[in-house]
C-alpha cells in the first residue's frame, strides 16, 4: 500500500494511436501517463482532486489552449490594440 490511501492496479488495452495521443499529453504536461490518467479518470466520474501545484495546474491550462486558433486571435488583437508608446 502506498502512503496512506488504498490503490488498486488497473490494466487497461488501448489502442496505440490512443497510447500515442496520451504519451503526448504526459509529455507537454511533464507527468507521467498514470497521474495524467488517473486525473483524466477522476474528471470523468465527477471526483476531480484539487490540484496539489497551482504553477503546474496553470502550466497545464497554458499548454491546453496554447494551440488553439481563438488563442491566437486574442494574442494578435491584444498587439494590435495595445498602447505601447512609451513602454521601453
Amino acid at each position: 500500500m502506498l502512503g496512506t490511501s488504498r490503490s488498486v492496479v488497473l490494466t487497461l488495452r488501448v489502442p496505440l494511436d490512443l497510447d500515442r495521443r496520451i504519451a503526448q499529453a504526459a509529455r507537454r504536461t511533464r507527468r507521467p501517463k498514470s497521474a495524467l490518467l488517473r486525473e483524466v479518470l477522476h474528471h470523468a466520474f465527477g471526483d476531480a482532486p484539487a490540484p496539489d501545484d497551482p504553477a503546474r495546474e496553470a502550466r497545464r491550462q497554458s499548454l491546453l489552449v496554447s494551440g488553439r486558433e481563438s488563442e491566437r486571435d486574442a494574442l494578435d488583437f491584444i498587439d494590435h490594440v495595445a498602447d505601447d508608446r512609451g513602454w521601453q
